[in-house]
Formats: structure tokens, C-alpha cells, sequence
């Protein structure tokens, strides 16, 4: 059920439009709940998918801190990454380049850039992120 607004009237003559293959299209997703469900991937990483549509991909992902940071890196080859830092702190290593992460930043990274994150020792980092294709 759609409320309107007091005193707001559809124009005259005018419907609503209507898309039927958008019918049902919206999606909510509780991060506090699903932080609490969210599996591992190896020791360090918990991931957990929210949104997938074409083109793009959005989640939730937990680096945990680690004594030792891993030298890998991650490349989406078709896709933009942009990742918003709901609490923590950390970093993102994107190439030789270091960058220091906190809760409320929001980063960008091209696709075809290799990059990772780690955590900081003392706390999770948890980012929303969206895989964007972008070619």
C-alpha cells in the first residue's frame, strides 16, 4: 500500500505507471541481523551476498586482524569496486599505495586495480560493498 502525502492528488488524467517486471522489485536488507549470521570464508574473511542483479553485485564483508598481513591481492578485471565502512578500522592497499580506513569513508576502485584490505589489530573492519560491471 502506496500513502500519499495530505492535500497531494494524482494529476488529472494521468495514471500511475506501471511496470510489471519491476512488481516486487524492492529489497530490504537488516545489516545488524545478518552481522550475526555471517559465514566464513577462510580465517580471516566472513562474506555474506545482500543484492544481485545485473550489473552489479552488493554484500556485506568482514576482514578480521591478522597477525601477519597477506601479500595477496584481489582484481575485478569488469568491475568497478565501491565500498562503504560501516565500523572498524583498517586499510586498502591498492597497488603499492596504502590508505587508512574508519567507519563512515567510502572508497572507489577502478576495475582492473589490484587492491586488498586488512584489518587493524584491535577490531573487525565490516564493509557494504557493491561490484559494479562497468565492461
Amino acid at each position: 500500500m502506496v500513502k500519499r502525502a495530505k492535500g497531494k492528488a494524482p494529476s488529472a488524467g494521468r495514471k500511475a505507471a506501471r511496470n510489471p517486471s519491476r512488481r516486487g522489485a524492492l529489497k530490504v536488507f537488516d545489516v545488524r541481523e545478518a552481522l550475526k549470521k555471517i559465514p566464513p570464508i577462510n580465517p580471516e574473511i566472513r562474506y555474506r551476498s545482500c543484492f544481485e542483479a545485473e550489473p552489479f553485485t552488493s554484500g556485506l564483508i568482514v576482514f578480521r586482524p591478522r597477525p601477519i598481513s597477506d601479500p595477496k591481492q584481489i582484481t575485478h578485471e569488469d568491475k568497478d569496486v565501491v565500498c562503504y565502512v560501516i565500523r572498524g578500522r583498517g586499510r586498502l592497499r591498492l597497488n603499492r599505495r596504502r590508505v587508512k580506513l574508519r567507519s563512515g569513508m567510502i572508497c572507489h576502485i577502478s576495475k582492473g586495480s589490484p587492491h586488498d584490505f586488512a584489518a587493524e589489530k584491535s577490531s573487525d573492519l565490516v564493509l557494504f560493498y557493491s561490484l559494479i560491471k562497468t565492461g
